[in-house]
């Protein structure tokens, strides 16, 4: 009777046993577990104001980037309201994406952000806009923080005050952002710097909203009180255009128009005489910003040496008006990028991705580098390259 009912309970803790596996499956057991680690990333994206072309075509090239690295994207409209890029956040946290990269209008953004992801234990990343210095150095240890990717602002505005410099010219006016936007008031700060290192004097500022609209008043305003202005600096591409508008409004001023930001008018301008000059960084920050968040994700976080997230300064390239053809078809319509080119930033399409790939190919970061990658993968015939290199 004994080596009966042992019998019997040893059957029914076998059946105990094999229900409690089952329902440790359920549960999230090691099936589940397998399952989750085959589970696509999300990652959010905030789009400060859609229907601003500049930052369109970043959201664009941040759905190429999530397709060639197989992950889920959530855009968000901030709508132009700082307040909102706050609160999208927190919508995007709620949704459960697994990481953000955040597009910054202001640098007392970006504590605020990083301490609602560290709560949250979400990772993220910037883009374009870059932190200061100061406001990296304070994040640039924080356990989520995956690093950031961007032009320094004051470099860009550099760029072209020099060569606006360099052409003679003295006069100048200048159609920005706004003050508290740290790119524009960035770019706007390096433009005058060195243009009066040049022995040019800035006659008049314009800040306000980046609209095509509402920067067009400013511009109309500018050149109606200075018509002795002989060039003008336009902040973006949105500027540009309503700087194009405003001089054709304006025949009196014969000032040549300088830009940052290459968007489909800021090229057609180039092409007909009615841009001097465009520069920029050409929409790839939000490449290397989304490469250094998977890989955080990834478990291969890009550290510089010292151990601290990275920081990744994007290149500003300027754009001669013999290549705008090939410009337009290859970074506005189509990405400078391959996706095997972005996968072989990112582990574990590169197991061995680290900080040198990145810089290496930051380093090799102009136009004509990409436009010959284009030749080697048969994009673009050699022909059609070197036509435009002639041209040059």
């Amino acid at each position: 009777m004994k080596k009966f009912l042992a019998l019997i309970l040893a059957v029914v803790m076998a059946f105990s046993l094999m229900a409690c596996g089952s329902k440790g499956n359920e549960a999230g057991g090691t099936n589940s577990a397998e399952s989750d680690s085959s589970k696509k990333l999300t990652i959010g994206f905030n789009n400060y104001l859609k229907g601003i072309y500049s930052l369109d075509i970043l959201e664009k090239n941040f759905n190429t980037a999530c397709e060639a690295l197989g992950v889920e994207p959530m855009v968000v409209n901030d709508e132009g309201k700082t307040e909102n890029c706050v609160t999208n956040v927190d919508n995007m946290i709620a949704a459960g994406v697994d990481g953000i990269v955040f597009f910054g209008i202001s640098d007392t953004l970006f504590p605020v952000i990083a301490q609602k992801c560290e709560a949250a234990g979400v990772a993220y990343a910037f883009f374009d806009h870059m932190p200061s210095q100061d406001v990296f150095d304070s994040l640039k240890n924080n356990a989520n923080f995956a690093g950031c990717a961007g032009t320094v602002d004051t470099n860009t505005g550099k760029n072209i005050g020099t060569y606006a410099g360099e052409q003679g010219l003295k006069k100048a006016l200048i159609v920005s952002g706004l003050t508290t936007d740290v790119t524009h008031s960035a770019r706007t700060n390096g433009f005058e710097e060195a243009f009066k290192a040049a022995g040019g004097e800035v006659l008049a500022e314009g800040y306000g909203e980046v609209t095509i609209s509402e920067a067009l008043t400013r511009a109309n305003d500018l050149l109606t009180a200075h018509p002795e202005a002989d060039c003008i600096y336009a902040t973006n591409g949105d500027v540009g255009t309503a700087c194009m508008e405003a001089l054709a409004k304006h025949p009196e001023v014969k000032a040549q128009l300088f830009v940052t930001d290459l968007d489909p008018d800021v090229l057609t301008g180039l092409e007909n005489g009615s841009v001097a000059a465009a520069n920029g960084a050409h929409w790839v920050n939000i490449d290397y910003a989304t490469a250094l968040l998977v890989n955080f994700l990834n478990g291969n976080p890009i550290k510089e040496a010292d151990g601290s997230a990275a920081r990744l300064i994007v290149p500003v390239m300027t754009l001669p008006s013999s290549y705008v053809k090939l410009y337009n078809a290859q970074w506005i319509e189509n990405s400078p990028y391959s996706d095997e080119e972005i996968q072989s930033l990112v582990s574990p399409f590169n197991k061995s991705a680290d900080l040198s790939a990145f810089q290496a190919m930051l380093d090799a970061y102009t136009i004509d580098n990409r436009l010959q990658a284009k030749v080697d993968a048969g994009v673009i015939t050699q022909a059609d390259y070197d036509a435009v290199k002639t041209a040059k």
